[in-house]
């Protein structure tokens, strides 16, 4: 994934509750979208994410890249962990929301 750092909604470091934060502005790349399968295996792999993987990814950031904001890393890594069960929810709801970018979703 590219996220041209904005993955964590840039600078901020957190999540915003919002159902088209991060998509990509060319709505065509979702046209093939026919249901939450078409997220496999990518979406069983986020859902069933290892916390060793995120604790150890933590330990390798070099010290100065985060020196002074060890506390705020520590919670969006907590709260990145916490919100990967909620990712099918969160499609869903972006789905629903009035800029649903699935125009040929056809369900289950």
């Amino acid at each position: 994934m590219i996220d041209h750092g904005y993955a964590f909604n840039g600078p901020n470091w957190d999540f915003p509750e919002s159902a088209v934060q991060g998509l990509y502005a060319r709505k065509l790349v979702y046209d093939g979208v026919r249901s939450l399968n078409d997220f496999g295996p990518w979406l069983d792999q986020v859902v069933h994410f290892p916390e060793e993987v995120i604790d150890h990814a933590w330990k390798s950031i070099p010290p100065d890249w985060v020196e002074g904001e060890e506390d705020a890393l520590d919670r969006m890594l907590e709260q990145l962990f916490e919100r990967r069960a909620r990712v099918p929810a969160l499609i869903e709801s972006c789905r629903e929301s009035r800029l649903n970018p699935f125009p040929n979703w056809r369900g289950a």
